[in-house]
This record gives structure tokens, sequence and C-alpha cells, in this order.
């Protein structure tokens, strides 16, 4: 069955449902919990942010649309430009200004253009039309091959940018695609589930040998927004429950692994896991981090296992010979979370002398996050 999941979506309105409230819930929740330094320019940055997140979501025309997807951008860059860590972040910020900008101004002329496009019969199978339509969508989620702007951005953000980052702004590409779905029927879809599973592999065996926390995260966050991209470009109803699924999972999970990474960060004062080998012995470190790391690779009952399973029906009606490379990606997602596991709570400590570790001031949060995502898993 083709695509159902949205079948009273008009072309011009999009219709507020439920699946927009648990998105709007979760951009609540991610922005409540996050870090935030205190500086006057932040706390601006963050709230202009947090508006045009909201407004996106809940926008009903085309064109505003657009412009909030756009906008939103702005206090992200500010944000790494005036509060990133390394001088890098001026290249972090290039990177992420020049990905979204070429592709999003082919997608402002297609909606300037929408009114043509609705008398034409086939306008939805032309791959030049589909390119124009996903592209922008595209490097926001990011797909692998775009992805380059989002490991940067992520090592150079503060925290609190990092963690809406991934909490939110990914979300905003990965609704994109969903929203434009049931209007694109491309025989391209082929070639991008390819390149996204792909990628998904190539992403996995980076997470491995990653040194850097933040870097491995980000990476991590690759490899699960790829079963967003090849789930949508399934064509099928399975596939776009599977990308609402990972949406709502990656965006509680990676914002929380940012926030421990910078926890363990302020007291060791480094990224690195090799530095960091040993750091948790207290029992409710190592329970929280391993409660997120399964979160992270899947661990039934938890949403991420039913995402994971309902790409694989939806490739598997596609094509039974996309079955095993999602079967190795998520074979080596799974020994990449174990690796970061082990190294932080099993190994011989590096430093014998750190500061207290804060293991979250938000631990109830914590709690709340990994209890919606078991609750998810039985709707």
């Amino acid at each position: 069955m083709m695509f159902v999941l949205f079948p009273t979506i008009p072309l011009y309105l999009f219709h507020t449902n439920f699946n927009q409230m648990i998105i709007v819930i979760l951009t609540l929740w991610v922005f409540q919990t996050m870090y935030i330094e205190n500086e006057w320019l932040m706390h601006f940055l963050v709230f202009v942010l947090f508006l045009s997140v909201i407004f996106f979501f809940l926008s009903d025309k085309w064109m505003i649309f657009y412009v909030l997807f756009e906008f939103s951008l702005v206090p992200i860059f500010l944000i790494i430009l005036f509060f990133g860590y390394q001088p890098e972040k001026l290249m972090a910020g290039q990177y992420l200004l020049l990905y979204t900008i070429i592709t999003s101004l082919p997608l402002l002329l297609y909606i300037i253009k929408l009114p043509v496009f609705i008398y034409t019969l086939s306008y939805g199978n032309s791959a030049v039309l589909f390119l124009v339509m996903t592209a922008a969508f595209m490097v926001k989620t990011p797909m692998y091959l775009v992805h380059i702007w989002l490991p940067k951005a992520h090592v150079e953000a503060p925290v609190c940018g990092s963690m809406v980052l991934a909490g939110v702004l990914l979300k905003m590409g990965s609704w994109g695609l969903v929203i434009m779905a049931p209007f694109t029927l491309s025989n391209l879809f082929t070639m991008y589930i390819s390149i996204s599973l792909l990628g998904s592999i190539f992403c996995s065996l980076v997470c491995l040998r990653s040194w850097d926390m933040k870097s491995l995260i980000a990476y991590s966050s690759v490899v699960h927004m790829s079963l967003i991209t090849y789930g949508v470009f399934s064509g099928y109803e399975l596939g776009l429950k599977c990308a609402f699924l990972m949406i709502v999972a990656h965006g509680v999970v990676s914002p929380l692994l940012f926030a421990f990474a910078y926890d363990i960060y302020c007291s060791s004062h480094s990224r690195l896991v090799n530095s960091n080998k040993g750091l948790l012995k207290e029992p409710i470190s190592v329970f929280f981090l391993f409660m997120l790391l399964a979160v992270n690779f899947g661990l039934p009952p938890s949403v991420n296992i039913w995402s994971e399973i309902l790409a694989m029906f939806s490739l598997i009606q596609m094509s039974f010979i996309l079955v095993p490379g999602i079967i190795l990606s998520l074979l080596v997602g799974f020994i990449y979370n174990i690796y970061l596991y082990v190294s932080l709570t099993q190994q011989k400590e590096t430093f014998y002398e750190i500061d207290n570790l804060y293991v979250f001031p938000h631990i109830s949060g914590v709690l709340v996050a990994f209890m919606l995502t078991l609750a998810l898993s039985f709707f």
C-alpha cells in the first residue's frame, strides 16, 4: 500500500494532527532540558529559535513553512559563531550556511510556482522536480553525502546548540520529508535508499574509530536519520511510520547524550574517549549512561526497536536484498554503543583526581524521557 499515512493533507495546508502535537511536545521538552549559558544574547537567541521552531511545526501555509524553515538557521548559526569553543567554529558555520542555502533556493522557486505544478498530472514523477522538492529537507535531515556540515556543527557548537540541533532542527528536515512524501513518486527512490543504507554503514564504522565523544554522537545521529530517509523513500505506509517513530526517539535520546558528554567534559575537561576511560564509577552514573545507550541502539521495548523493525518490513516490501544492509548497520551500531559504555565505565581510570561528576542536574528529565520512549512503543 502506497502513502496513506496523511490522506487528508491537502497540497496547500498542513492540518494539525496527533503527529504534530507529539513533535511540538518534543520541542518544548528539548528547550526545557537543555543547558543555557548565563548570557543575555544566548537567552535571546534561544528564545527566537524556540518561537521559529514552534511556529514552523504549526504552520499551515507553504510560504510561512519555508520562511520559518530558513529563519531557524540564523539563531543556531549565531549561537555557534558567538559561543563556540574553537576557532574552527567559523568553518562549521560556513558549511552550515553553504549546504542549506544552496538547496533551499530551488525549494523557494518550487513554492512560488506551485499553482502551475498542481495542474500538471505528472508533476510528482519528475526526477528534477523531486530533487527540488526534497533537497533542502535531505540536507537538514541530513542524508548521507550531504551530512558533512552536521559533525562540524555539533563539535563546534556549545552544549545547548548541540542539544537543540540534534533534538529539534534535524526534525524540521525530517518533518519536511514526511510532509512532502505523499506528493512525490520518483524513480530515484531506490537510489536514495541505497545511498542512505550505505551511508548508515559507513557512518557506523566511523563511530567505531571516533575518539571524540561529540563526534561519535554526531555520526550516530546520521546513522539514525538514515532510517528516516529510507523509511520515507520506501514509498509505503510502514516506512512513514518508521520515520515518525525515529523522529521522536532520536529527538529524545540524542540531546541527552550530548548533555551527558558535556557533564563528562565538565569533570575531565576532555571529550576524548581514551582520556575518560573508567571515569564513571558511581552506580547512578553508570545506570543512566546504560539506559541512554540502550535506547540509542534499540533495546526492546523502546521506540527505536519498533522503528528499526518497521524499516526492515518496508525494505522487504521493496527488495529483500536491502535487508542485510540494515542488519549490518544495526549490528555495528550496537557495537559502538557498547564500546562507548565499556570505555567510560569498565576500563582502568585514566584520571586519578577529577572534579565532581554532575551527572545531570535534571535526572528527572531523563527518567521522563525514557518512560516516554517506552510508552510510545504501545501506540
